[in-house]
């Protein structure tokens, strides 16, 4: 018999029996479609819960719908209320203490249910469904409330915090993906036949529409979250998994969704929205052509408008005008189809239409011809599909309207009067994809490295003596060079894109993206440029098994390869970045505004060339090659004094009457070294910006050293510049090496760690490499 007084209850005894395992299962943020089959099962089998209590728990199962932080509050509330009269000894697992509140709740009456064997073993059931520890219950429940350890010791570095500063704002979606992903629900697949890969991915991708992932970037009255930035993270995270799911993701809610959204009015929020990120409608993006991928500008696919039926006619002019490389085109039912919009026989430039392709059964429609691409390099898991359009008949109102539209007259109507000006911000409203392109890229980068660098620091080769252990790889300078300033540059590109993300939903839809556009095009190019040199450079510190499919290497190679070409190709998008530069975004080159840029710049810098402090240039102090001062003047001098040449090129060669884009042509390469120059001189500005912002001594000293060794390394990396402008000496560029090889073994002791840091647990790895011993 119990001797405790009791209390009137705010929750019944099963309530009770139930709330401190689903308080530390919903401190992990997410639960797992795997989890809640196993609850709901258990639940429903529970004799001693009422329909109540049922229905209670199950609102609370829901992921789209997850406690809230005053539900939080209620529920620590009640077991505390409960917890101070419980005995020490009875609170030593969550069962234990589950049943010691239902018991505290009701006195002794009923004491018998909530100590038989039956109902212990099926709280232990849905403890283990929740997938929580159920041992020290009662510090699970403390830790989660707010207490924590504190480490003394100031030269600990902890990749906790290391994590929080990388997840920054995003942490609770970061930690829900992490939590999610390791779900069986989502384990990689081995899957080498594309038709069942594919349907693996199709499953997995409404896996995430189910946990309510899918429509962060749209407005709530239509279903959405309005959480532009969750749905980067989301798609961030993804790309710390299977690459083909992060595909398949972004095409679906990113570039359909998003061109329903950026590209479309209410009416078409209203219809097609919900459906969509219900994954009721499935969609795909049908922009590239197979004569014109960057060139937007000459698609060859038409829309011409009827006014007699008041309908748009689609057609593919010839074979080679096919939309390819469609992603999602095997199982969508409406493509987003980019095409000439001819009203009255005047071509008013490329508009998107909504356009079926197939009936609710999966048929292919009336005019629609579909071709599978077949096996690619990689992301085979991912449906892409040539199209074709014959005469396709679709009403005027799937003219997303937002920028061009045709009035109820027949005639086209649109707020924004110049061709080139709309169309510009048609592909602005576009540019969450090229974002979240080099986020993804960033975080394979961290998957290849955290592979690499923890095999390297197990494996063995060669020993210095006979009879002496062999060296562990990560000691050898040689193993170093390859890996850590490559990390660097990862930990450099995250904190570019994460500012640039921001930037972008600060900006809001109905902003200007003008400079936005110009950013994400130079760090997404050099995000995917450096993942495929990352992962190759993982590849090959990997010997043999870096090679073999179990170790995910490859995967992530063939995966990746891609990322340096779509979302625009990033030679192309290099001179975007550079005509973004040299007009400070007033006009295009496109334009052929050429002397307008020329008088501009001729106010900026005619007077003459200021070199940038020139003392510099064989300063060889340890003080002045780790000061982040040098580094800010370095990168800037650099984007300046190329701007300064490419213009003072084209000056001459206008003066000279030579056709403005065969100036233009002669200066391409040119553009694009500047518009690498302006790119990392961005990543560095975040990295220094971020650093600042961290309050824990020593990670700022980690990330100090990271931001040394990535910026040493940039200046190494174009030293032929810097000597060629006499901004370094050769002394200065040796002193440089070394100091990079000085960083290199100062920062090894942390590499473990520093990949640690990235918080990819070994399930999303999916390399057995790392498990080596």
């Amino acid at each position: 018999m119990s001797n405790i007084t009791t209390k009137k209850a705010k929750f019944s005894p099963g309530v009770l029996s139930m709330l401190p395992m689903f308080y530390v299962g919903w401190s992990d943020s997410v639960l797992s479609p795997s989890e809640m089959e196993l609850i709901h099962k258990q639940l429903n089998q529970l004799d001693f819960l009422t329909e109540e209590d049922r229905k209670y728990l199950i609102k609370w199962t829901d992921p789209k719908d997850p406690p809230s932080p005053e539900v939080f509050k209620e529920w620590v509330r009640e077991i505390k209320a409960y917890a101070n009269n419980i005995e020490e000894s009875k609170k030593t697992s969550l069962v234990n203490l589950g049943i010691e509140l239902a018991t505290s709740s009701i006195g002794y009456q009923a004491e018998e249910i909530w100590k038989s064997p039956k109902t212990k073993t099926a709280l232990l059931e849905i403890e283990s469904a929740l997938g929580v520890n159920g041992q020290n219950s009662q510090q699970l429940l403390l830790n989660k409330v707010g207490q924590q350890t504190e480490i003394e010791d100031e030269s600990y570095f902890d990749p906790e915090i290391m994590l929080d500063v990388l997840d920054g704002k995003n942490k609770e979606i970061n930690e829900r993906m992490r939590k999610l992903l390791r779900d069986p629900a989502f384990a990689y697949s081995t899957v080498k036949n594309k038709d069942e890969y594919r349907l693996e991915i199709l499953r997995q991708t409404k896996e995430l529409a189910k946990q309510g992932l899918s429509g962060y970037a749209f407005p709530k009255e239509y279903g959405g979250g309005s959480k532009i930035g969750e749905h980067i993270a989301v798609f961030e995270m993804l790309g710390l998994h299977d690459l083909s799911l992060t595909v398949k993701f972004g095409v679906q809610f990113g570039l359909f969704g998003g061109a329903i959204l950026g590209l479309g009015t209410e009416k078409h929020h209203r219809e097609y929205i919900e459906p969509m990120i219900k994954t009721d409608l499935l969609g795909c993006f049908a922009m590239t052509e197979t004569g014109h991928g960057s060139n937007v500008r000459g698609l060859e696919t038409t829309a011409h408008y009827n006014k007699e039926k008041d309908t748009f006619i689609i057609k593919t002019p010839h074979e080679n005008a096919s939309k390819e490389y469609i992603g999602n085109a095997l199982h969508s039912q409406m493509a987003a189809v980019f095409c000439q919009l001819i009203v009255n026989d005047e071509n008013h430039g490329v508009h998107c239409i909504l356009v079926p392709i197939r009936d609710k059964q999966g048929s292919l429609l009336p005019g629609i011809r579909v071709k599978d691409c077949g096996y690619k390099m990689g992301l085979n898991g991912v449906d892409n599909g040539m199209l074709w359009f014959d005469d396709v008949e679709v009403p005027k109102e799937n003219l997303l309207n937002r920028f061009g539209d045709v009035d109820v007259n027949g005639q086209y109507v649109s707020e924004i009067s110049n061709p080139s000006k709309r169309f510009f911000t048609m592909l602005g409203a576009l540019i969450t994809g090229r974002v979240s392109v080099g986020l993804a890229g960033v975080s394979a980068s961290k998957s290849a490295l955290t592979i690499a660098i923890k095999y390297g620091l197990k494996r063995r080769q060669f020993a210095p003596k006979e009879g002496a252990a062999e060296t562990i790889l990560m000691d050898y300078p040689s193993h170093q060079e390859r890996l850590l300033p490559r990390l660097a540059k990862t930990y450099a590109y995250h904190f570019a894109l994460q500012d640039l993300a921001e930037e972008m939903v600060n900006t809001g839809r109905d902003g200007d993206f003008r400079k936005v556009e110009t950013k994400a095009a130079g760090l997404k190019s050099l995000a995917t440029w450096h993942t495929t040199d990352t992962i190759q450079e993982c590849r090959e510190a990997c010997g043999g098994k870096g090679y073999l499919d179990e170790n995910r290497l490859s995967n992530l190679k063939a995966d990746t390869d891609i990322f340096t070409t779509f979302e625009g190709d990033n030679t192309v998008l290099m001179q975007l970045v550079a005509k973004g530069v040299l007009t400070e975004f007033r006009k295009s080159f496109s334009e052929n505004n050429f002397f307008a840029v020329m008088k501009y710049l001729s106010e900026r810098f005619s007077k003459k060339l200021i070199e940038l402090n020139p003392s510099y240039a064989n300063n060889t102090s340890a003080s002045h090659l780790l000061d982040p001062r040098f580094y800010a003047h370095a990168f800037r001098y650099r984007e300046e004094k190329l701007t300064l040449s490419i213009s003072t090129r084209m000056r001459k060669y206008l003066g000279q009457r030579i056709d403005p884009n065969d100036a233009f042509l002669k200066c391409q390469l040119h553009m694009i070294e500047l518009g690498a120059a302006y790119s990392e001189r961005l990543a560095l500005t975040s990295f220094q910006a971020a650093i600042e912002k961290v309050d824990n001594a020593r990670t700022k000293e980690v990330l100090e050293k990271l931001c040394q060794l990535y910026a040493l390394s940039i200046i190494q990396q174009e030293k032929g510049f810097f000597l060629e402008n006499e901004y370094l000496g050769s002394s200065k560029t040796k002193a440089i090496r070394r100091m990079i090889a000085k960083l290199n073994q100062e920062l090894r002791p942390l590499a473990g760690l520093l990949v640690d840091s990235f918080g990819i647990p070994e399930e999303l790895l999916g390399a057995n490499i790392v498990l080596y011993n």
